[in-house]
């Protein structure tokens, strides 16, 4: 009995021992994460500028899920390439993306900002659009930022 009890103790001590010896984790420099994610912002504005969904699709993971207003779900790189075609044949000229917050944690990320959208359609008058938007990002394998999960919507134009 004794010996069980002495086993017992040392089990528990060797895994009390082991649990608190763990190196920590390394704390995420936030400043670094906001401006990968804000370098990221920026490749996506310029992208539309050039008017080019193939760069703007590059900024997302294979995996990514984008949720539109008013639209189904659009899950992966092909279909939101797809999308980001339509959205720039439509008449997006300019987009405008300001980081309000950012938070992380291991892998992962998210922003929470506001975007202005310059709008053109062929044969009509520019137009405005102002929304906010919610990013999850995620960390690749290769150490850079990519949006895994992009929702938005617009401000009416009389707020």
């Amino acid at each position: 009995m004794k010996v069980k009890t002495y086993l017992t103790l040392f089990v528990l001590l060797l895994g009390f021992v082991s649990f608190s010896c763990k190196a920590p984790q390394k704390e995420m420099d936030l400043t670094q994460v906001r401006k990968a994610i804000e370098d990221g912002d920026a490749k996506f504005c310029e992208a539309v500028r050039q008017g080019d969904e193939v760069a703007i699709t590059a900024l997302y993971t294979e995996d990514a899920t984008l949720l539109p207003p008013d639209s189904e779900i659009i899950k992966g790189k092909t279909a939101i390439e797809t999308f980001w075609k339509g959205g720039l044949q439509m008449g997006i000229k300019d987009a405008v993306l300001t980081t309000e917050d950012v938070f992380a944690g291991g892998d992962l990320a998210y922003e929470i900002g506001r975007y202005a959208l310059k709008i053109q359609p062929e044969g009509a008058e520019r137009v405005g659009q102002k929304g906010k938007y919610v990013v999850v990002w995620k960390k690749t394998p290769e150490g850079v930022w990519k949006l895994h999960v992009d929702i938005w919507n617009s401000i009416p134009p009389s707020q």
